[in-house]
């Protein structure tokens, strides 16, 4: 399987769980230190720091492999 693939598939499992968290989770405060954090958007935001490390590691592997080609052969 391709990296492409591989990285689509993982944002579509973010999405997905986005939704299923969306959907299920109430949006009731808890307390973190001296604040308040809403459950629902707590978990999202969490989500999307992955969804977003996830796109650095592909958008680095991208660079990596242009770089490789673009080497010229000893």
């Amino acid at each position: 399987m391709t990296i492409k693939k591989k990285f689509v598939r993982a944002l579509v499992a973010y999405a997905v769980l986005g939704v299923l968290a969306w959907t299920t989770l109430s949006n009731e405060p808890i307390r973190v230190f001296n604040g308040n954090v809403r459950l629902r958007t707590g978990t999202l935001l969490i989500l999307g720091v992955f969804a977003f490390r996830t796109a650095l590691h592909f958008w680095r592997l991208r660079i990596e492999e242009e770089r490789e080609s673009a080497k010229p052969a000893d």
